[in-house]
């Protein structure tokens, strides 16, 4: 592991990439302006992605009145894309500390102190449990979403995305953190965001950081919360677009692709073999599918009842809803595998 000077008050860079926010930047400014860490050792970077709402005059609004801030500044992101947003960020920022935030999301007031105390522990990159949380006055809908987002078998298995506290005391290392702190040296020897990737930026960039020989902390110190999306169809698009780029990168950066990124293609590729056959008269491949993946959704659609709070009658739904999902992924990941194919062989042809 690669050791570090302590830090001692360094100045902060805060980067968020917005597209269409007006209904989140608000909150997470003001989560911004009521930081406990010093403000005058506060750089604010905001990137707005080319937004036809409200988000430039929400960003304008907040940077007139930063003035107790070290700065706070407001690039274009003409590129548009969230890695193209990211490295404007990084090429604006002067700290010693860099953070990326969600607009979509919410960090409590000693948020960016935690980090430092962290990193200031030896650490290189720092984040920690990042749990989902439902938008202010949720329907009943909505709480039955963010159950579903909440488990492990409509989401995934990263280590952020929990809620837990350790009660240990040793330092825990992981492959990826969401909300991450990075010393400057770090992003000085691993480099820009690569612009090929729209939404797996995040997991291509954890990746070589970890091939240039830094470690990722996990520390229940620094805790954040994600806002889940508003509505289903709003789901089944991220998580089909999620499973688009999974497909992307596998022709990019495969060494940031791990297995369970995979299992919604599987599940539709098994799906799709399962119809085929059928088709021709043979049974048993679909009916061991159904045999095997119906209990489990059942199972685990049942244990998740309890959780949504409060109790609705459109819990009921949670058998369909996780299928949806899973198979929207799947898709997305197999049109990205399949459009990865035809770029690949024309470069060969080429």
């Amino acid at each position: 592991m690669k050791t570090f000077e302590s830090l001692s008050n360094p100045l902060i860079s805060v980067g968020i990439v917005a597209l269409n926010e007006e209904d989140y930047l608000p909150d997470m400014l003001s989560c911004i302006k009521a930081q406990d860490y010093p403000h005058h050792l506060i750089q604010v970077v905001l990137v707005d992605s080319g937004s036809e709402d409200a988000t430039p005059r929400i960003m304008k609004d907040f940077a007139t009145r930063a003035t107790d801030f070290e700065s706070a500044t407001i690039l274009p992101n003409p590129g548009k894309t969230a890695p193209r947003g990211w490295n404007v960020f990084l090429n604006a920022a002067s700290g010693e500390i860099m953070v990326r935030l969600d607009a979509h999301a919410r960090i409590p007031n000693n948020f960016l102190s935690q980090i430092v105390a962290v990193l200031a522990e030896g650490e290189a990159v720092a984040g920690g449990p990042r749990p989902t949380i439902t938008p202010k006055n949720a329907t009943a809908w909505q709480q039955v979403l963010h159950t579903v987002e909440e488990s492990m078998f409509g989401a995934s298995i990263a280590k952020y995305r929990g809620n837990s506290k350790s009660d240990s005391n040793a330092p825990q290392y992981v492959k990826s953190v969401f909300h991450p702190g990075y010393r400057r040296s770090v992003i000085d020897a691993v480099g820009p965001f690569n612009e090929k990737l729209t939404r797996t930026e995040d997991n291509d960039y954890s990746y070589r950081i970890r091939k240039a020989g830094y470690k990722i902390r996990f520390d229940s110190r620094i805790y954040s919360e994600q806002i889940i999306r508003p509505s289903l169809l709003a789901m089944i698009r991220q998580k089909y677009n999620n499973g688009y780029w999974i497909g992307r990168t596998l022709f990019i950066q495969p060494g940031c692709i791990e297995v369970y990124h995979l299992v919604p293609g599987a599940f539709v590729f098994a799906i799709a073999a399962g119809i085929a056959l059928r088709l021709r008269g043979i049974k048993l491949p679909l009916r061991l599918l159904a045999a095997s993946y119906g209990p489990a959704d059942l199972v685990l659609s049942a244990a998740s009842l309890p959780k949504v709070n409060p109790p609705t009658s459109k819990a009921a739904s949670l058998p369909l809803i996780f299928p949806a999902l899973h198979i929207a992924y799947g898709i997305g990941t197999w049109k990205g595998i399949l459009e990865g194919l035809k770029e690949t062989f024309r470069g060969g042809r080429g």
